[in-house]
This record gives C-alpha cells, sequence and structure tokens, in this order.
C-alpha cells in the first residue's frame, strides 16, 4: 500500500482488482492489540467488508481491494465495532492473504 494515514482514506471510493465498485470507505479499526489496522468499507456488498489496510493500494483518490468483487463479497463477517478481536483478525489476515482470488 501506498504510504498514507488510515484517515486519509475514509469517503474514498473502493473497487475491486475487476474495477468493479464495492463502496467507500466508512472508517478504520485496529486489532485489540493496536498492531493491524483494517477499512471497513460500506457500500454495494450485502454488509460491510472489512479488510486489512496493508493489503489494498491506493492510486490516486481510490483504494484498490486486490482481489475480485465476488471473493470479497464472501470474506469472512466481522464486527468492526471499537476493535477487531484477535480471532477475527486471524480470520482476515487468513481470508485476504493466504487465499487465491
Amino acid at each position: 500500500m501506498n504510504t498514507v494515514m488510515s484517515s486519509d482514506l475514509v469517503g474514498l471510493k473502493v473497487f475491486s482488482r475487476d474495477g468493479t465498485k464495492l463502496g467507500k470507505v466508512k472508517s478504520f479499526v485496529s486489532d485489540a492489540a493496536e498492531t493491524r489496522d483494517y477499512l471497513v468499507i460500506g457500500g454495494l456488498l450485502r454488509r460491510d467488508l472489512i479488510v486489512p489496510i496493508d493489503t489494498v493500494d491506493t492510486p490516486g483518490d481510490r483504494v484498490v481491494v486486490p482481489h475480485s468483487s465476488a471473493f470479497c463479497d464472501n470474506a469472512p463477517t466481522v464486527r468492526a465495532g471499537g476493535a477487531i478481536s484477535g480471532e477475527d483478525g486471524e480470520r482476515l489476515e487468513s481470508y485476504f492473504r493466504a487465499r487465491s482470488s
């Protein structure tokens, strides 16, 4: 990811690698240990999408998730109220890093 502050991404449009608009960055959250940051993307999917911030790219004035829209739609459901639990963080990390899309 380009070096930007998480808060600078709030409000930007988010696209999948295949160019499908996923929504906009609503907010960002950290894990309980405050070692990892995640983007909360709201909009066009069935629910909010939570993505590890260091897996996205920020070309210009948008955010690109390097996976297909179908892959993103099937991502684990995680509550982002305040902080991401260690267990939920591991599920997200495993999904977005270990699986091919």
